[in-house]
């Protein structure tokens, strides 16, 4: 009897498994500093054609100093950055919701990103002599 005990609180110690969650489960734990800024086709900057959106911003542009979406349990969202001037960027009132993998950003402007495992994939499209542009912005999970 008490073999079969033991066989039992074994199977039950063995049998519950605690969930592992994941960057998914809850975006609001994590920052989401951007990685990469990538526009397709290459545009000429200066003769030269490049890819690097973050580039074309400058040293001091925004998108080179700790460029950050961040989710708060409230349901507002923001960009912020440390570079000079980036601070005047207001989000006063900007929502995000999520279903699924498809994240709503609305600053009064709603569009969705992606979210796949530990990364945020949000895409930009505008129109430049005649010329249509999509910018990749990639953003990169980082525990708070």
């Amino acid at each position: 009897m008490k073999k079969l005990i033991l066989i039992l609180a074994i199977c039950v110690a063995f049998g519950c498994k605690k969930k592992n969650e994941t960057v998914e489960d809850d975006i609001t734990k994590y920052s989401w500093p951007l990685t990469s800024a990538t526009i397709s086709p290459a545009l000429v900057v200066n003769g030269r054609a490049e890819t690097n959106f973050k580039i074309m911003s400058g040293p001091s542009g925004c998108l080179n100093n700790n460029y950050t979406l961040s989710f708060s349990n409230d349901g507002s969202f923001a960009f912020t950055s440390n570079g000079p001037l980036c601070d005047m960027i207001s989000y006063q009132n900007a929502k995000w919701s999520k279903k699924g993998n498809e994240i709503t950003l609305n600053d009064g402007q709603p569009h969705n990103v992606i979210l796949s495992g530990n990364i945020i994939t949000d895409k930009y499209s505008f129109n430049q002599d005649n010329i249509n542009y999509t910018v990749t912005y990639i953003y990169t999970a980082r525990s708070k």
